[in-house]
């Protein structure tokens, strides 16, 4: 855990003074109910209710299938439905076949493709989708691009869970919260 992220398993302690995260935990046994999720970031409190609502998919673009699986385990976990994608072009295909409400892109993509490309790419920006850049490099001047793109975040990896959750959070609510 790092210094003001700390994640609660129960309890109603805050993490900071402005978030509370608790976990939903499933136990097998028939005679526990499972606890609700709570999460409050920036003064927002989202449950599970109003999680269920917005059900759309997020999206992660990665060429790294580690990364991949490793940030939808995550955000399952936060209740949200994830749809992996290995490059752009697999991503551009797939667009229309989910409904898409937030993605995560990775700035390298492997064999010349580009995060940003892709971000600027017509059918992703008729989309418009809010989209959080996530990089293995620290370019400023990548990062300066990503920023004028209108991203919600740019995390450098590695990053820690709870950034990605916070950037996650906020690009899915109505309107997305930069």
């Amino acid at each position: 855990m790092a210094g003001n992220d700390k994640f609660l398993a129960a309890g109603n302690k805050p993490a900071t003074a402005h978030r509370t995260y608790k976990a939903r935990l499933f136990n097998r046994e028939p005679e526990f109910a499972p606890m609700e999720l709570t999460i409050r970031i920036r003064g927002r409190t989202h449950d599970q209710t109003s999680m269920e609502q917005q059900r759309k998919t997020i999206a992660v673009i990665d060429d790294n299938p580690a990364i991949r699986q490793a940030i939808e385990r995550m955000l399952n976990i936060a209740g949200f439905r994830v749809r992996q994608f290995a490059s752009a072009g697999e991503f551009l295909a797939g667009i229309a076949t989910c409904d898409v409400g937030c993605a995560v892109i990775d700035i390298d993509l492997g064999l010349g493709s580009c995060g940003i490309e892709l971000a600027g790419h017509p059918v992703v920006a008729a989309a418009r989708l809010p989209f959080i850049f996530i990089s293995g490099t620290a370019d400023e001047g990548v990062r300066r691009r990503a920023i004028a793109l209108g991203c919600i975040e740019y995390l450098r990896k590695p990053f820690m869970p709870i950034e990605l959750l916070d950037a996650v959070f906020r690009a899915t609510q109505e309107p997305p919260i930069p």
